[in-house]
């Protein structure tokens, strides 16, 4: 289970990484903030590290820096916590406006969302934990 995650997480980082450098290449977030830039960046780089960590978990990699993994299990806990809210606050707001199915659809894209950013944790959290308890690799 945690090979098909980690591939198709690889494979979605993929597209979004594409996606936002087309809309960079084409003009379409021109209109944003520095705090928008800097919440873009932040997640790209909160996607990569989760990406290699999870595919470092599924495939009983060592990724160096071995110290690293601990610590970014945590930080990307609190990521999956800010993102997870920001998904529930976007819920929120559209079931407000919306009516009929879409609250259906709503609180299937919600659970799907809360669901990614559970096992996004859960993976790179387990890969710190194994990899803190191999310690440094003799030389």
């Amino acid at each position: 289970m945690w090979k098909i995650f980690a591939v198709l997480y690889s494979l979605a980082f993929v597209f979004g990484l594409v996606f936002v450098g087309y809309l960079i290449a084409s003009g379409a977030l021109l209109g944003v903030s520095s705090v928008g830039w800097i919440m873009i960046y932040t997640s790209l780089f909160m996607a990569l590290g989760t990406t290699i960590g999870l595919v470092g978990y599924a495939f009983n990699l060592n990724v160096p820096p071995l110290a690293l993994w601990r610590p970014f299990s945590w930080l990307t806990g609190v990521w999956a916590l800010l993102a997870s809210y920001t998904s529930f606050t976007k819920f929120l707001s559209v079931a407000a406006s919306s009516s009929g199915n879409d609250h259906i659809t709503n609180v299937l894209w919600l659970s799907l969302a809360l669901a990614i950013h559970c096992f996004s944790w859960l993976g790179v959290w387990r890969y710190g934990r194994r990899v803190s308890r191999q310690g440094a690799p003799a030389r």
